[in-house]
């Protein structure tokens, strides 16, 4: 950074102000020195303004960056957010699913208990024909019993007569 300071004609107006040449020329050095490391010059400051245009460019060209970044983002929202909405009809549709298996289940449980109850009435109304049966069972043989006695006892007496008959003329 270079600033433009004429040290011979500030040198020369610091001896005429009552300063000795040393003194003149070392103040003229020293303030020639600090100025430029210092003080910026208006190349300084184009150069400056140049680099913070440069600046200002590449932020604009980021912030660029980040907006096209942003959209593939409300892009991807918009694909979560479809997406969540066919994660609900499913759920919608397990729902039903749900339902139609707890219905199904009733129904079953249902239809279980009243083939329970046909079965223990059926099995009533065998053991009530197998009881029926029995008993007309039993009756018949009753019947035979008794004819056969009778009919035994017709024979005893037809074989006494016969005995009582054979008995005489013997």
């Amino acid at each position: 950074m270079a600033l433009a300071l004429n040290t011979l004609v500030y040198a020369r107006r610091l001896r005429e102000a009552g300063f000795s040449e040393k003194q003149a020329e070392g103040q003229a050095e020293a303030l020639a020195e600090a100025m430029t490391d210092a003080l910026a010059t208006k190349q300084d400051l184009v150069e400056f303004r140049t680099i913070f245009r440069q600046i200002d460019e590449r932020f604009e060209r980021i912030d660029e960056r980040f907006a096209r970044i942003d959209e593939r983002f409300e892009k991807i929202d918009e694909r979560f957010a479809k997406i969540d909405q066919r994660f609900e009809r499913i759920d919608e549709r397990f729902a039903k699913i749900d339902q139609r298996f707890e219905r199904l289940e009733s129904e079953l449980r249902h239809f279980r208990d009243h083939v329970d109850t046909r079965f223990v009435e059926l099995e009533k109304r065998i053991e009530f024909r197998f009881g029926e049966q029995e008993a007309r069972g039993a009756l018949r043989l009753t019947e035979l019993e008794h004819r056969l006695t009778i009919r035994m006892g017709a024979m005893i007496a037809a074989a006494a007569a016969v005995v009582s008959v054979l008995d005489k003329l013997l």
